[in-house]
């Protein structure tokens, strides 16, 4: 379940070199770009007030529950991120196991911008993290409707699902590729992470990639919104059992999950 109330700030102080410039923010220079490096790996990166609430789900509430998470991963994981926003979550993993591979897909241009900026300053992000402007599907398409926020800044809450956001009122076409043709491409059969969050795009990605691909990934983490009947998340939960899955589930808000997925032996 992510962490709330004070043991936030425990978090915080395990993943942070400078937790202070999170304090200092909160009572006093409210609203600034923050900057923090990372423990016990070092990476350096900057948190704008567009993305405060990505920066706490991760680094203090823990929604990828990070300490478990690395205790079952190999020491060089292969790893899918789709959704990856401006790589919040690729920065704390590479900060806890340093030899992992990331292949992290996001839509958004201001948030591939940021992760590049990321990587521009940190050889190691740099390295490890593959950076891929592109939307995911499920079923194969070139381009993607997104609906997203009318702002320059980073956004989390672009969506391919029409009504997702009251705020969504821009539409884009952004490039797409499906998990398909990504898993075809992947240096080794296995994946050993997929990390989802895609603002309700996760139904199309696990519903229509071929069973027999999703069952080459080891662990799941999919951020997993309640949409209708057919989207929530009682039916992606009873069909990754059917798969061969364990899954647990949290509640991160009144619709919104966290959960995770790990491979039957």
């Amino acid at each position: 379940m992510p962490t709330v109330g004070l043991k936030r700030y425990l978090n915080l102080f395990r993943n942070t070199m400078n937790p202070f410039e999170y304090l200092i923010d909160k009572v006093r220079d409210r609203g600034r770009t923050l900057h923090f490096v990372t423990r016990p790996n070092k990476l350096g990166f900057d948190v704008p007030e567009s993305l405060y609430l990505v920066f706490k789900e991760i680094f203090m509430s823990d929604v990828y529950n990070i300490n478990s998470l690395v205790g079952i991963l190999p020491d060089d994981p292969l790893v899918i991120d789709i959704g990856a926003n401006a790589g919040f979550f690729d920065i704390l993993l590479l900060s806890k196991i340093k030899n992992a591979q990331i292949y992290a897909y996001e839509p958004m241009a201001s948030n591939v911008d940021r992760m590049r900026s990321v990587a521009s300053s940190n050889f190691k992000f740099g390295e490890s993290v593959i950076i891929k402007p592109f939307a995911v599907t499920g079923t194969p398409c070139e381009m993607l409707r997104i609906y997203a926020q009318d702002t320059d800044k980073n956004q989390v809450v672009a969506s391919s699902v029409e009504g997702f956001n009251a705020d969504n009122v821009k539409e884009l076409l952004i490039p797409a590729v499906s998990l398909s043709e990504i898993m075809e491409k992947m240096p080794k059969l296995s994946i050993d992470l997929l990390k989802m969050d895609c603002e309700g795009s996760e139904y199309d990605i696990i519903f229509n990639t071929p069973a027999e691909l999703i069952q080459r990934i080891e662990t799941m983490l999919i951020e997993v919104h309640n949409i209708d009947e057919q989207r929530n998340i009682e039916t992606v939960s009873r069909y990754l059992g059917t798969l061969g899955y364990d899954t647990v589930s949290v509640p991160i808000n009144g619709f919104c999950y966290a959960m995770e997925a790990y491979k039957r032996k």
